[in-house]
């Protein structure tokens, strides 16, 4: 299948006077995926991602957005439409959280109504409360501060989205929650993000591809498992020993999810001639609400595939989808499980994790 690319850099380098910071620097960005640069403090990372939005211009090479040159784009109209989030935030202190996150919709001549629907949905979308949006900016913590950085990149409902050392600026136990809000986020919006960090751990949590440059020259591109796998030096060295335990602990259990698995509404009947039955021993039960009732055994099913509410077998305890695949892991051993359920918080069966899909993950590098 033809991937989508949203975002390419051919050859690109960047001078300033004699002295070259980014390096014939290449790598393409597919539409939906989370692309990480990492480095060393000043190794051009941050560079190159301000040159794909023309905030800083390129020397050489070609930038294409959306297959596009962006030296054939007006740079206003590009910035505009490329959300942008960095890591001390920049909203404007005079503006109520509502105008902040309405501020580039004013811009575009949106009217009043529409800005404030929209200031409404994208405040809820981060995860704060409606009555945020009359406060202003000194009112808020910098964790919550930063989502209203996430809502206003956002406003115009921008494909692409650059994020600059967004949580850098926050404690570790709120830059957690908020690489698991941007995760969840995710999840539903399917945006294209280019992510700078100067953190390895976050890279591998919120990475489906990290790019690790040194000295302006990009030394190495490919999934958290293609890094930890890397022979290179310098690699090696910069992501420290461990690595591997350190992107386990890191990857959410959604990346290794079994979702196909056999599903049979309360109400219905198991067609025993599906093909999707093959090497699955249980069929799991949901309700009109998304719920899983429990599992049965499909030797224990009639032989029209019928079955009674007295058949089910209860769900073990199951993992909650933010967790990560290594506490997945641990928690099937120290239950003596080969799967368990991931359930979300409304209780919604998001499908089941098993030793094999974990394995997989591993093997094949399914992120």
């Amino acid at each position: 299948m033809t991937r989508e690319i949203s975002v390419e850099l051919q050859n690109v380098s960047k001078y300033y006077g004699t002295e070259k910071v980014v390096d014939e620097v290449s790598f393409s960005v597919e539409k939906g995926e989370i692309f990480v640069l990492i480095g060393p403090s000043g190794c051009g990372k941050t560079t190159t991602l301000k040159m794909i939005n023309q905030l800083i211009p390129h020397t050489s090479g070609n930038i294409l957005v959306n297959g596009v040159d962006v030296t054939k784009l007006d740079a206003v109209e590009l910035r505009r439409s490329i959300g942008y989030v960095i890591q001390y935030i920049g909203l404007l202190p005079h503006l109520t959280i509502q105008e902040n996150i309405a501020f580039v919709l004013k811009l575009t001549k949106k009217s009043k109504k529409e800005q404030n629907e929209r200031a409404l949905e994208l405040v809820e979308t981060v995860g704060l409360q409606a009555n945020y949006l009359k406060r202003y900016p000194r009112e808020l913590s910098g964790g919550q501060q930063q989502r209203v950085g996430v809502a206003r990149a956002l406003a115009a409902n921008p494909d692409i989205l650059l994020m600059d050392e967004p949580f850098g600026a926050v404690d570790p136990l709120t830059r957690e929650q908020l690489q698991n809000e941007l995760l969840r986020l995710q999840e539903s919006i399917r945006k294209t993000i280019v992510f700078v960090t100067h953190d390895m751990q976050e890279a591998f949590k919120v990475g489906s591809r990290i790019g690790i440059l040194r000295q302006g020259k990009l030394v190495c591109l490919g999934t958290p498992m293609e890094i930890v796998r890397s022979e290179d030096e310098f690699v090696k060295n910069f992501i420290g020993q461990g690595a591997l335990f350190e992107v386990l602990d890191t990857i959410p259990v959604l990346r290794a999810i079994e979702k196909d698995i056999p599903i049979v509404s309360e109400k219905g009947k198991v067609d025993l001639s599906d093909e999707k039955l093959k090497g699955w021993e249980n069929i799991f039960v949901t309700n009109d609400h998304g719920q899983c009732l429990g599992y049965i055994s499909l030797d224990s099913l009639n032989q029209d595939g019928t079955f009674s509410a007295g058949q089910i077998e209860p769900l073990p305890a199951g993992c909650s989808p933010e967790v990560s695949v290594k506490q997945a892991v641990e928690e099937m051993l120290w239950k003596g499980k080969t799967w368990l359920p991931v359930i979300s918080e409304d209780e919604g069966f998001k499908g089941i994790v098993l030793f094999s899909s974990c394995a997989d993950l591993l093997a094949e590098d399914r992120r």
